[in-house]
C-alpha cells in the first residue's frame, strides 16, 4: 500500500519554501531524493499553453526555483521495483492546467508512516499558517496516490465517492469554487487538517466540533494553533462518519448509496 498526503490553499507558499517542504518530506519518511523534473511552457507547442515537464537534477531544480525560471515541480526518490516512484513530492499552480496544491507520496503503509507524517503536518501549519485543508489517505498504487490529490482520471478512496465531483469543484482550469477549504470538506481521511470555517459548519443543529467531540468514536481533534485542528479518524469509523456528513451535505465528494444505513 502507498500513502498520499494532499494540501490545499497553497497559494501563498512560495515555489523556495515550496521546495524545502518537499525536501522536509523526504527527511521525515528516511527517503534521500535522487531526481527531479520541472513544468515549462513549449514555445514551438501545437496549441497555446502546451506545456512538458523536464528531467534535471535535484540540484539543478533548487537553481532553477532559487531564481525564479520554474514554479511548478518534482522532487523523489526512484528505485528499480518502484513505479514511477519509490516517494515524490509535486508543487502545482494553475499555470499548467491544474490548480495550486502539494503532493507528497511515498511507497509506505500509511501505519508505518502515520505518526512521523502526522509531526511533519503539525511542524508545517506553524511554519505557512495561511494553509487550509489537508488530507493523508491509503491506496494501492503510486500513481493512484498522485492522481487522487488533484481528483484526476477519476480515483477515487471509498465506494461512496463521486469518482469526479472534487475535480469539479477545484478552481483553475475547471473554475470550481474550491468550498473544501472552509465551507465544506472533500471527505473525511484517517488525518484531516481543517481550520476554524470547517469547524463552525453547521448540521443537524450542532457545529461540527460539537459533533466531532460529542462522541469519542467520531475522532480525535487536536488544536495545532492558527486556527488550525488535526482530525484523526479510526479506519473502522471512516464509513460511518462519511456516511452521517455525507447525508447532511458536508462533502464535496458524496455520493449516495441506493441502500443506505443510518448512523447518528
Amino acid at each position: 500500500m502507498c500513502t498520499g498526503i494532499a494540501i490545499y490553499g497553497t497559494e501563498e507558499i512560495a515555489p523556495a519554501d515550496a521546495f524545502d517542504i518537499g525536501l522536509s518530506f523526504f527527511e521525515v519518511i528516511g527517503v534521500g531524493v535522487n531526481g527531479g523534473s520541472y513544468f515549462e511552457h513549449l514555445e514551438h507547442g501545437d496549441h497555446e499553453r502546451d506545456h512538458d515537464l523536464f528531467e534535471i537534477s535535484p540540484k539543478q531544480l533548487r537553481e532553477k526555483v532559487a531564481t525564479g525560471d520554474c514554479d511548478s515541480f518534482f522532487l523523489y526518490h526512484s528505485r528499480k521495483g518502484s513505479v514511477p516512484w519509490y516517494a515524490a513530492f509535486n508543487r502545482q499552480t494553475s499555470e499548467y492546467g491544474s490548480f495550486p496544491h502539494l503532493t507528497a507520496l511515498c511507497e509506505l503503509p500509511l501505519e508505518e508512516v502515520y505518526l512521523p507524517i502526522k509531526a511533519w503536518l503539525t511542524n508545517l501549519t506553524q511554519q505557512y499558517p495561511r494553509l487550509s485543508y489537508g488530507i493523508v489517505y491509503s491506496v494501492n498504487h503510486m500513481t493512484k496516490a498522485y492522481s487522487y490529490a488533484a481528483g484526476n482520471n477519476g480515483v477515487a478512496m471509498f465506494l461512496y465517492e463521486d469518482r469526479y465531483a472534487f475535480n469539479k469543484e477545484t478552481p483553475g482550469r475547471y473554475d470550481g469554487k474550491g468550498r473544501y477549504t472552509g465551507e465544506m470538506l472533500r471527505m473525511i481521511y484517517p488525518l484531516n487538517v481543517i481550520n476554524i470555517r470547517h469547524l463552525k459548519i453547521e448540521f443537524n443543529g450542532v457545529t461540527l466540533k460539537e459533533w466531532i467531540t460529542d462522541n469519542e468514536q467520531r475522532g480525535r481533534l487536536t488544536d495545532i494553533g492558527n486556527d488550525l485542528w488535526l482530525w484523526e479518524v479510526e479506519m473502522e469509523q471512516l464509513e460511518q462518519i462519511n456516511q452521517v456528513c455525507g447525508e447532511a451535505g458536508l462533502l464535496v465528494a458524496w455520493k449516495a448509496q441506493l441502500t443506505k444505513k443510518l448512523y447518528r
